[in-house]
């Protein structure tokens, strides 16, 4: 028989049936429901427990909850640095800069396990006062900036505002303008230090680095110890690799297997700053490769030659017009070099029908091109002029003049002309300013003097008395050249004391001193024969460089 009543709505049962988990059935005449009333028990409604229904939180985006988890991550060290009590410090050496520390690590700390540069504090005893350091500036200025056009530091621009957004260059700086010994040996013992610190240990890639370390090596020759001169150039190279300075921006450019990671971008276009350092890489490395020959320049791209193109354009400086000429300059002497170099001319170079001689041709039209255009100007720097004759001797007489070996169709006069104009120009340098030449201008000197001294004593040079040079001639150049370069110790008030062996214009001076027993024999002698084999001067690059660089090794 079916019940007599309604079954009750949802939630409106009587205790008893959704206790009991029951149809509760509300019966038409009004009372308690159909099964109380046949259970005979007390029928009162159920207290609701239902929930009033809640809306849903919106999913935060991916972006939001990496914000989150590195809020809560800086949380997490910021605890651990106050459990610790470790101060908050600086996580790049560049900012220890700044606020360099004054106590030093002995080497029974726990610094001392490891690389000697990494972990040790420097003593602020020879840190530049702030009048020192602005007088640093005015004198890289003044005196340095022209051989350094490849940064453009505005007027305006103090030494505490330079210390503040390029640190690493403002210390390289202050240590090629010191002239205190102790002073130059605890900023050289710095930069090797954040040079490991910042590339090494963190991988840092920044200008600020790149400009450091081309100021460095490019008046590395000022320093007791640069036997990181040729790892120095390199790390340049790969700052430049690792910037993309040498190529064009690329917006889309993602790495092969990162596709979903995220890298920062270079700005677009390409700043000027960016592209004089870039320009001053290859320049340098360039310069120090060809006398060193131990390490390769900065390979030559595309981009760059739009970065030449656009500096030739704007010139924002004057320095820019040295730059661009020098580039210039370089540039043709590097590819000389390395066409003789890849037709394996070092090794064959007594053939007398390779074809890297005749491939000479073109760059030596390029080069006399280049000159006509400089020396039809009113006014070009002393600068570019001595980097002009230098170019003339490397691709009129190329690396197998300096190592013994000769070739028939080669004429030595256009090559003695250009030995003869670049001491016309370095003569007129003050020997006051000696102090301020960088490692260029130094290695030109030695290329000119070793050349002029190789013809004039080998046999089979092709060297000939005539209106360009006389050994009487070479020999007063050469103590011209010596006189000068003892007295720039004393007129440039140099500190040598930390230095047995003197600086390297000394030590400069010593070697050419052996040039000049061969040059005066072949002076005295009647008939002005040439002998069979060079008197006094029988030494490569390699043995020229330990000699003028590590001269206690």
């Amino acid at each position: 028989m079916e019940p007599q009543g309604t079954l009750a709505p949802y939630g409106k049962a009587c205790a008893n049936c959704a206790r009991s988990k029951c149809r509760c059935i509300i019966r038409h005449a009004a009372g308690p429901c159909e099964r109380c009333r046949r259970l005979n028990t007390e029928c009162r409604p159920a207290e609701s427990v239902r929930r009033p229904r809640s809306w849903r939180k919106p999913v935060p985006s991916r972006m939001a909850r990496l914000e989150g988890k590195l809020v809560g991550l800086v949380s997490l060290i910021k605890a651990e640095i106050n459990q610790t009590g470790l101060a908050k410090q600086p996580t790049k050496l560049l900012k220890r800069i700044l606020q360099p520390p004054v106590s030093a690590l002995t080497p029974s700390t726990e610094g001392s396990a490891g690389s000697p540069y990494i972990g040790q504090s420097l003593t602020t005893e020879f840190e530049p006062s702030p009048d020192e350091a602005e007088r640093y500036l005015i004198d890289f200025r003044t005196l340095k900036s022209k051989y350094f056009s490849f940064i453009h530091i505005p007027f305006t621009t103090r030494a505490q505002d330079l210390r503040r957004e390029r640190p690493f260059l403002w210390l390289c700086i202050m240590l090629i303008n010191s002239k205190l010994a102790p002073q130059q040996q605890s900023l050289t013992t710095r930069i090797r230090q954040t040079v490991a610190q910042e590339m090494v240990i963190e991988s840092e890639k920044s200008l600020d680095l790149l400009l450091g370390i081309l100021t460095f090596c490019w008046w590395a020759h000022r320093q007791d110890e640069i036997g990181v001169l040729s790892i120095f150039t390199q790390l340049a190279v790969s700052l430049v690799f690792d910037q993309g300075l040498n190529k064009q921006v690329r917006k889309d450019f993602r790495p092969l297997f990162c596709v979903k990671a995220n890298f920062p971008r270079a700005p677009s276009p390409r700043t000027m700053e960016e592209r004089r350092a870039v320009l001053g890489c290859f320049l340098v490395t360039s310069v120090i490769s060809s006398f060193v020959q131990k390490i390769d320049a900065l390979r030559w791209t595309l981009h760059m030659d739009e970065c030449l193109q656009v500096l030739d354009e704007r010139k924002e400086c004057f320095n820019d017009e040295i730059l661009v000429q020098q580039v210039r300059l370089q540039l043709i002497t590097e590819r000389a070099n390395r066409a003789l170099l890849d037709d394996g001319i070092l090794e064959s170079a007594k053939g007398h029908t390779n074809p890297a001689f005749l491939g000479l041709e073109i760059f030596q039209s390029q080069l006399l091109s280049v000159k006509n255009d400089l020396l039809a100007q009113p006014q070009t720097d002393n600068v570019v002029l001595l980097h002009l004759y230098s170019a003339e001797l490397e691709v009129f007489l190329p690396p197998p003049f300096l190592q013994g070996t000769f070739h028939p169709r080669i004429s030595v006069d256009p090559g003695l002309q250009a030995i003869k104009s670049w001491f016309d120009r370095f003569f007129t340098i003050p020997v006051t300013a000696y102090a301020e030449l960088p490692f260029s201008i130094l290695s030109q000197l030695l290329r000119c003097q070793v050349t002029l001294s190789r013809l004039i004593s080998q046999e089979g040079s092709g060297w000939m008395e005539n209106s360009v040079w006389t050994i009487a001639d070479a020999l007063s150049t050469i103590n011209r050249v010596i006189k000068n370069l003892e007295q720039v110790a004393e007129l440039a008030r140099l500190d040598n004391s930390g230095s047995p062996d003197g600086d390297v214009f000394f030590r400069t001076a010593q070697i050419l001193r052996s040039f000049r027993p061969g040059m005066g024999s072949l002076l005295i002698q009647d008939d002005l024969t040439i002998p069979s084999q060079g008197v006094g001067i029988d030494f490569d690059d390699d043995w020229l460089m330990d000699l003028m660089l590590y001269p206690n090794n």
